[in-house]
């Protein structure tokens, strides 16, 4: 088990790159259920099947259920919006992505080369995805992350857990959330 004190320095990187908050937690505090991906099947997301990273393109819930069971922290991080036009919201996500690459690279830079890390929402680096039926590669590999959500985590829950909860829809901010799994 990772010593979570050894990691606190990156909860304050995040906050140094932009983060609204960020929170170390127990890996097992981060919650998984299969009708979080349920919710990019009904009603269907727009990205879903257009995305390389949304579904149904990434790791089955279980599958990834089992790989989080093998970390022993995460490491949350929020972003907020400034606003709730499409810009805003778009700049929020890439700010996010940022973010969340910058942790993962620190982290691998302090010995934690298992660290991987995931966005809440679907990517965004691109305009538009090549999408998965181009057979066109992603255009940026190392950045591109998956949505967390299609990997089944209830973000709502993880953040009440981390002491973070924020609220859905009719709210005075928009949160976006990411996740860095750590050893």
């Amino acid at each position: 088990m990772a010593d979570l004190e050894k990691l606190r320095d990156l909860e304050d990187y995040a906050l140094e790159l932009g983060a609204y908050r960020a929170k170390l937690l127990a890996a097992a505090d981060v919650v998984i259920d299969d009708r979080v991906r349920l919710k990019c099947h009904v009603p269907v997301c727009e990205d879903y099947n257009r995305h390389l990273l949304c579904p149904p393109h990434t790791i089955p819930v279980e599958k990834f259920k089992s790989l989080c069971a093998q970390y022993s922290a995460a490491l949350l991080v929020q972003v907020k919006s400034s606003g709730y036009d499409k810009a805003d919201l778009v700049a929020a996500e890439k700010d996010l992505h940022s973010v969340i690459n910058k942790v993962e690279g620190r982290a691998l830079t302090k010995g934690n080369y298992l660290a991987t890390g995931y966005i809440a929402s679907s990517c965004k680096l691109c305009p538009e995805c090549v999408g998965y039926h181009s057979g066109e590669p992603c255009r940026h590999p190392y950045q591109a992350r998956p949505s967390i959500e299609s990997m089944g985590v209830d973000i709502f829950k993880t953040a009440e857990n981390a002491g973070m909860g924020f609220n859905l829809g009719l709210s005075s901010e928009v949160v976006y959330c990411g996740l860095v799994l750590l050893d």
